[in-house]
């Protein structure tokens, strides 16, 4: 996983471990040729410091970081040459081009969203739908044919899944919810309109909710129990269409159904 990805994993970062990440990712080619001690001196922190927020970000010490450093600054350099996710192909593209860009942009995609999940979140979040008496999935628009495969995948399993459709529907299903149901929250965003109003009923009745967006797209924290960060490389507006975060939700939605097994 990226250095960047796991710094903003990482919410209990003390002041002077802000410093240290933010010097490194604003200098990466150089901090890479550093030794601790030079790095030390360069920031005027500790050694110590240095280390502590080496294993905070789960590295072993420092010259492992360093090694993944190396490795972000060449994925960066890819990037450069990467596919665009929001506008993967041009007019003049043949339809083998297309189904070649297209294969690119789901590996992409999917190699992003797994280097955001984590593992512990994962299985809690499963454990909160193992235990609930009813899974209640509260979405929109295009994101509601994942959630119906979801639902008719689970069905074959033995697991009754709500998908309701209209906001009159949705509210009408969280007024019915209590501390035993389990809510699967699924925006990209996760700034659609129905979500707050559906949140804050959903907190009057105790029920846990789960939610699946883009990485760091989690507007409402005090109301989510659970949140599932998938590949945030697609622009909100700027696209040709939904390809990146589709793929990157059905990803998630589907691993979950393994892991429920």
């Amino acid at each position: 996983m990226q250095i960047e990805k796991r710094i903003h994993k990482c919410s209990h970062l003390t002041p002077v471990e802000n410093e240290i990440a933010h010097y490194m990712l604003s200098h990466k080619d150089e901090v890479i040729n550093y030794s601790i001690q030079e790095l030390s001196e360069q920031i005027h922190v500790s050694k110590s410091a240095i280390h502590r927020f080496c294993k905070k970000i789960d590295f072993k010490g420092f010259n492992e970081l360093k090694i993944q450093l190396t490795n972000d600054i060449s994925a960066d350099i890819y990037k450069e040459h990467d596919i665009d996710i929001n506008y993967p192909f041009s007019l003049q593209d043949n339809p083998i081009e297309i189904a070649t860009k297209l294969l690119e942009l789901y590996e992409k995609t999917i190699q992003d969203t797994l280097s955001c999940l984590d593992k512990q979140k994962l299985v809690h979040a499963t454990k909160l739908m193992s235990k609930a008496t009813s899974i209640d999935i509260y979405t929109h628009a295009h994101n509601m044919n994942i959630a119906k495969n979801f639902q008719d995948k689970m069905l074959t399993i033995g697991k009754m899944v709500n998908c309701p459709e209209s906001f009159y529907e949705q509210r009408l299903h969280a007024l019915a919810s209590n501390k035993n149901h389990i809510a699967l929250i699924l925006s990209y965003s996760a700034k659609a309109s129905f979500i707050l109003p559906i949140l804050q009923k959903l907190n009057e009745k105790n029920t846990p909710c789960i939610l699946v967006s883009g990485y760091q797209n989690n507007p409402f924290p005090q109301y989510i129990c659970e949140h599932l960060g998938m590949s945030n490389c697609e622009e909100l507006q700027d696209r040709i269409v939904q390809y990146s975060s589709h793929i990157a939700l059905q990803y998630v939605m589907d691993i979950f159904i393994w892991l429920y097994l």
